[in-house]
């Protein structure tokens, strides 16, 4: 059976998503609803989001140390986002794309703070990253907010943990954000959500739970970025592997053909030379 057709075609298919700069996977609509700047589109770098917050922050005479501080960094990236799942597109990584597609697991949701930053929408875990490496650039505590289908952080500042959304948005004050006065109770949490703009509630927070919390200043979703920086090395190369296994295996039979020992040839009917007795 002849490889070389079969071979030649599969590296053509390997290679074509890489020219295809399209998202494959679910894209929401931006719903009118929630606080979003589309200016703050030139915003694209996590570089640029701590400038622009510090910036801020000089100007309200706000003290990076102080619990003012998270809440002014949600409010921009909340203004930033609006909700939705930034992915790896084919030409990014067509691996995870794909991956993502076929599974239904978040695959090629992006996690790296700085990727997500190129993109208008995020999700809830995205918009925390975003929030989280600032924070960590600032040495400023925090950790994770788990609930049965959302995401969010709570942020120590000046002994105390305050919480913060930056996706859902809720309307709360600094008082009403410290940790004790809601006590990982999510139900205590829904009175501060807009129900006409979030309609399934109990389905985000569950009804009569707890919420998860992270451990303090963890970097979340390293075995997905480990997943993610390996795909996309891949889906640039994978290619190569059929026209690499194509030239192993020419050379192979080469090799062969020029090793292999040869019978002696006579014509027919005539005796050799040299002949014994």
């Amino acid at each position: 059976m002849n490889l070389k057709p079969l071979l030649i075609i599969s590296a053509i298919v390997l290679a074509i998503p890489n020219f295809i700069p399209r998202d494959i996977n679910e894209q929401l609509p931006y719903n009118q609803a929630e606080r979003y700047h589309p200016v703050l589109a030139e915003i694209n770098s996590i570089d640029k989001l701590e400038k622009y917050v510090d910036d801020e922050a000089a100007i309200k005479k706000i003290d990076i140390h102080s619990p003012q501080y998270p809440l002014l960094l949600a409010y921009f990236i909340s203004c930033r986002f609006y909700h939705g799942f930034s992915h790896w597109k084919l030409s990014e990584n067509w691996i995870a794309a794909v991956g993502e597609k076929v599974t239904g697991i978040g695959l090629s949701c992006k996690v790296k703070p700085d990727d997500i930053m190129k993109h208008p929408d995020a999700a809830c875990s995205q918009q925390a990253l975003v929030m989280m490496e600032i924070l960590k650039r600032k040495k400023i505590d925090y950790r994770k907010v788990g609930f049965p289908h959302h995401y969010a952080l709570e942020v120590k500042v000046q002994d105390r943990w305050y919480y913060f959304d930056p996706n859902m948005e809720p309307k709360m004050n600094l008082t009403q954000r410290i940790h004790e006065n809601w006590n990982g109770d999510n139900d205590l949490l829904k009175q501060y959500y807009d129900s006409a703009k979030h309609h399934n509630l109990s389905y985000q927070f569950g009804d009569k739970q707890k919420a998860a919390f992270g451990t303090i200043n963890e970097i979340p979703a390293q075995r997905l970025k480990l997943f993610q920086d390996t795909t996309s090395i891949l889906s640039k190369i994978a290619w190569c592997f059929p026209l690499i296994f194509l030239f192993a295996a020419k050379r192979s039979r080469q090799t062969k053909a020029i090793t292999s020992p040869r019978k002696p040839f006579f014509f027919k009917g005539i005796k050799p030379v040299f002949s014994a007795g």
